[in-house]
């Protein structure tokens, strides 16, 4: 893969090239990949969307710890760079599986909270989240917005289900 493309894919389409907050403008621009996969549900049972979300994680975990470790040997030269966001798409797309939201305010809360509480935990690291950036190479740029993202699944999912039922 070219660097022009590893660039495109770690900043996820320059928004990690923001000056100010790249990693909340690199959720933001997690937000359609969220939509589109989320429109998904309509033509599948949830069993079948859930099982198929849980694979797109599995997959794009991987191809996030790649994309993060070409760019942060090839093309920065420092370990976590910034403007490498891609881990904070994956950490948001973590932190909404299994929440499945029905209808336009249901989808809206769900992603405001979603985004709420994952920022949250990426930006104050408790814990294991801080510990997890200690890995060398891609895995440590994502590992800790991985395991944020499984903290913020939790309790996101506590929040929705309240809310909801």
């Amino acid at each position: 893969m070219s660097n022009y493309m590893v660039k495109l894919w770690a900043t996820w389409f320059t928004c990690g090239n923001a000056k100010k907050a790249p990693g909340t403008i690199g959720t933001l621009g997690a937000i359609p990949l969220y939509l589109l996969i989320n429109s998904l549900r309509d033509v599948m049972s949830d069993r079948i969307y859930n099982s198929l979300y849980f694979l797109f994680l599995i997959g794009f975990f991987a191809f996030s710890v790649k994309i993060s470790d070409i760019a942060e040997k090839k093309i920065y030269n420092r370990k976590d760079p910034q403007e490498v966001v891609i881990d904070e798409v994956l950490g948001f797309m973590t932190t909404m599986f299994l929440v499945n939201p029905h209808g336009f305010w249901q989808t809206l809360i769900t992603i405001l909270l979603g985004f709420g509480i994952f920022r949250l935990l990426d930006i104050t690291k408790p814990g294991i989240i801080d510990k997890a950036q200690n890995y060398k190479n891609g895995l440590g740029v994502v590992l800790d917005d991985f395991i944020a993202g499984v903290f913020g699944n939790v309790v996101l999912a506590i929040i929705v289900g309240v809310i909801w039922n």
